[in-house]
């Protein structure tokens, strides 16, 4: 009894949060004005779906990775196909997501009972943060991640557009998204770098703020940060 209250007073916190995110979105980055807008892979995909919590990690006092529970849940909300289009308000793609976000944390719960390694509120604050943030801004951050990969003359030269969870026309990238999860991975991967680098840090930094774990983007291999961050560009 007493865990199922805990659970419901974190999740009520992390609401909250949402709620105070949604307002930041919309007051601050004016978002109603613009919301129109390998095998070593393969085990990475592995370790990302079975990540958890561990002894180790638990004796050194080092914290978990905030990105495997978030890169997941974005590619959820992918396969879910929570967006902002014609018909659909942002709310309603936030409250989606909302519960989206308690389903994934109420599971990693479960799992890190049993090693002590639980979220702390911050670390929850941040993720949910994260994950609402990408899903509003879906068809901006795929826009500039397609941009981004077509700039490059390597990722055309060897057909190297899934790696970052992309096609050349990506206008046929729905259907992979369902079919092929390494595929989807991939780009809820890239789609989080992204937000991290080019919404959250600058954002954070102009007001002198940080969030749980840091803005490090410490989960993508080098090659494909390059492109994404845009350093470089042939």
């Amino acid at each position: 009894r007493r865990k199922h209250q805990r659970i419901i007073i974190d999740v009520d916190s992390i609401m909250r949060f949402i709620v105070f995110h949604i307002s930041w979105i919309l007051l601050t980055w004016h978002y109603v004005e613009t919301f129109t807008l390998s095998s070593s892979r393969t085990q990475r995909f592995k370790f990302i779906l079975e990540s958890k919590g561990d002894k180790v990690r638990e004796a050194t006092g080092i914290r978990p990775s905030l990105h495997p529970i978030t890169i997941n849940a974005i590619s959820e909300a992918l396969k879910r196909n929570l967006r902002v289009c014609d018909g659909v308000e942002p709310i309603e793609i936030a409250t989606a997501t909302g519960s989206l976000v308690t389903e994934f944390l109420t599971k990693r719960r479960e799992t890190s009972d049993k090693d002590g390694m639980e979220f702390n509120t911050q670390e929850e604050q941040t993720i949910a943060g994260r994950i609402l943030g990408v899903v509003l801004r879906f068809d901006e951050l795929e826009t500039t991640l397609h941009e981004r990969a077509s700039s490059v003359s390597w990722v055309k030269k060897y057909n190297e557009w899934e790696s970052f969870g992309v096609l050349c026309d990506d206008s046929e990238a729905n259907t992979r998204i369902k079919e092929d999860p390494l595929f989807v991975m991939n780009r809820a991967e890239c789609l989080l770098a992204l937000f991290i680098d080019t919404i959250e840090a600058p954002k954070l930094s102009e007001i002198g703020e940080t969030v749980a774990g840091g803005s490090n983007i410490d989960f993508i291999d080098s090659d494909r940060l390059e492109v994404l961050l845009g350093s470089q560009n042939n």
